[in-house]
């Protein structure tokens, strides 16, 4: 039965020619997580970090970077590039690289930093200053250095973590140990920070523009010409998607979206090229659209990007047909997963922490009766 089944669908795709295999013809290379073998128009951002950690390698004190932008301009890619690039150059820095909503304590991040230095520690717990001791034991003895990224950086003092870059910047008793990069869209983020953290750290601010249309669109005909048919697209797409992208504050994902959405309409009808119908089509309609039976995370790049808990994912689910009272999200929540009101207001502070949702307060008669409106943040505020 399975020979005769395999042989089945064997003859529906025998015969078939390369241009019957639709438009998308590599759709990982238009998909956020991929990581392209160039990138184009930060070629300055990449030189200016590569040069404020090279001293590292040399054995000397490193420029920490404070690097932020808006969503979807190139800084965690340029980083992850920097890294790549000297992990190929020495064997004596250690790169480390932290999601800090996803790894938000000292203790995870310091695990990440064994796990890099190949470290084996004893299987009775440690206490966390105990495994940073270990650490920087081995660090001192193998004559080793660790780069240190934390993205999205705000996850530590969310979770009032900042503690780990005092200890961080103060290791090593003047030798350099550790070279720190942080990553965060807000050029804000350490301003009411302790000034102790700011000045051990002393962190070199480094802003990413905005990338400007012709740049965008530069960056969107290089993944097209990877992942779509040839002649299934052309200029006039590509500046469609690229302008969307630019006036959404030059997110490039938001035009790979777009560019990946508009060619799975044209698929979807029959067609052989992506016209800026196709685009215009799938605008704003399908990018959050309520109607639709996938889930937030699939739809959407920007929030595939995000480090997200299950919790966190079911939350946007039920508010993606609407704004919802706090007294509505509650037990919607708990249909799904029981939790208790405290911790769902955790997870509701760490995705308005995220830029996801917005919380609005709405006084009622007395305190007792107050209560929230719950909204994703892209969504129209009901009158």
């Amino acid at each position: 039965m399975q020979y005769l089944l395999v042989g089945v669908v064997g003859r529906l795709f025998a015969g078939m020619q390369r241009e019957d295999l639709g438009i998308v013809t590599r759709e990982e290379v238009l998909m956020p997580e991929y990581f392209p073998a160039g990138l184009q128009h930060r070629e300055t951002e990449m030189q200016a970090i590569a040069e404020a950690v090279k001293p590292l390698i040399e054995g000397r004190q490193p420029d920490n970077l404070f690097i932020h932008g808006d969503s979807g301009t190139g800084k965690t890619t340029c980083v992850k590039r920097v890294l790549e690039e000297m992990n190929k150059y020495t064997s004596k820095v250690k790169t480390v690289y932290v999601n800090c909503w996803e790894y938000s304590t000292r203790i995870a991040v310091y695990s990440l930093i064994v796990n890099a230095l190949k470290e084996i520690l004893p299987r009775r717990g440690l206490a966390t200053d105990e495994v940073f001791d270990r650490i920087t034991d081995v660090m001192e003895k193998d004559g080793m250095r660790v780069l240190v990224v934390l993205d999205e950086m705000d996850g530590l003092f969310f979770h009032n973590e900042e503690k780990l870059l005092y200890e961080l910047a103060r290791a090593g008793k003047g030798k350099p140990f550790f070279g720190i990069i942080g990553i965060s869209n807000d050029p804000y983020l350490l301003v009411d920070k302790d000034v102790r953290i700011k000045s051990s750290l002393r962190l070199t601010d480094f802003a990413f523009k905005h990338y400007d249309q012709a740049q965008m669109a530069a960056i969107l005909s290089e993944r097209a010409k990877a992942g779509l048919m040839p002649g299934s697209w052309g200029k006039d797409v590509i500046d469609a998607c690229a302008e969307k992208a630019v006036a959404r504050k030059s997110n490039v994902r938001v035009g790979l979206e777009l560019l990946w959405k508009a060619a799975k309409h044209a698929d979807k009808a029959d067609k052989k090229k992506i016209t800026v119908e196709d685009v215009e089509a799938v605008d704003g309609k399908t990018l959050y659209d309520a109607k639709t039976k996938k889930p937030l995370v699939e739809c959407s790049f920007e929030i595939r990007s995000k480090s997200l808990a299950e919790e966190e994912k079911l939350i946007l689910e039920i508010l993606k047909g609407g704004e919802k009272q706090s007294s509505e999200l509650y037990p919607a929540f708990c249909k799904k997963l029981m939790r208790t009101k405290r911790q769902i207001r955790n997870y509701l502070k760490a995705l308005e922490a995220k830029k996801l949702i917005v919380v609005e307060e709405v006084k009622g008669s007395s305190p007792m009766l107050n209560t929230k409106k719950i909204r994703l943040s892209w969504q129209e505020v009901k009158k």
